[in-house]
């Protein structure tokens, strides 16, 4: 009878199969990363992912199914990371303005120390397919629930009005998000300063006038 082999497998250069192989998707979404913000979603090409990588294409679909699965781990690991900042931001201030204006500072801080991560998240992102428009509009929501749960509480506590909030939270996402695409898109520079001020503007308006007192 014919014994089953037995393949020994042993780390290499220090590495376990398992971190080797998470290793190379490591680097195959930074390359995905650069070459998305770059040459743009739909000129991008498997093989220029992998020669950014150094890696041959096989390791590519080792993690991928194609370039939209690329994308839609990269969009994911982003939004999760921005989402994680602002949340925190959220809970180390007590009033409603502060928050709010706490979580939207620390997403300008994530995305504009690079300018790729709103390319991914807010441009090379759009119109990808339906698939990535529900991710696309899931994100929204969820950036919106943030608000709205933080104006229930301030509600509860009788320093906001009692008025449903959650379709100004998701306009404000909306509103945010197109002043962040034209900094990063616009023909003009504009430093992260004047970003701010000018989500600012369209903020704190709204926010202030759901005071229950002055």
């Amino acid at each position: 009878m014919t014994r089953p082999r037995v393949e020994l497998v042993r780390p290499w250069r220090g590495m376990t199969p398992d971190e080797r192989q998470q290793a190379r998707r490591r680097r195959l979404l930074d390359a995905a990363l650069e070459e998305f913000a770059t040459t743009g979603f739909r000129a991008a090409t498997v093989g220029a992912i992998c020669a950014r990588a150094h890696l041959t294409n096989r390791y590519f679909y080792e993690h991928f199914a194609d370039r939209e699965a690329a994308l839609r781990a990269l969009y994911d690991e982003l939004l999760d990371r921005a989402l994680t900042a602002m949340a925190t931001a959220l809970d180390t201030r007590q009033d409603f303005e502060d928050q709010v204006m706490a979580a939207l500072g620390a997403y300008l801080d994530f995305v504009m120390a690079d300018p790729r991560r709103v390319r991914i998240i807010s441009v090379e992102s759009v119109g990808v397919s339906p698939a990535m428009e529900e991710r696309r509009r899931t994100a929204r929501h969820t950036i919106a629930d943030l608000v709205d749960a933080a104006y229930a509480r301030g509600a509860a506590r009788g320093r906001l009005v009692e008025r449903p909030f959650r379709k100004q939270a998701l306009a404000l996402v909306g509103a945010a998000n197109e002043l962040v695409v034209d900094w990063v898109l616009g023909e003009r520079p504009q430093d992260a300063d004047r970003v701010r001020a000018d989500i600012a503007e369209v903020f704190l308006p709204l926010l202030r006038s759901r005071r229950t007192a002055p």
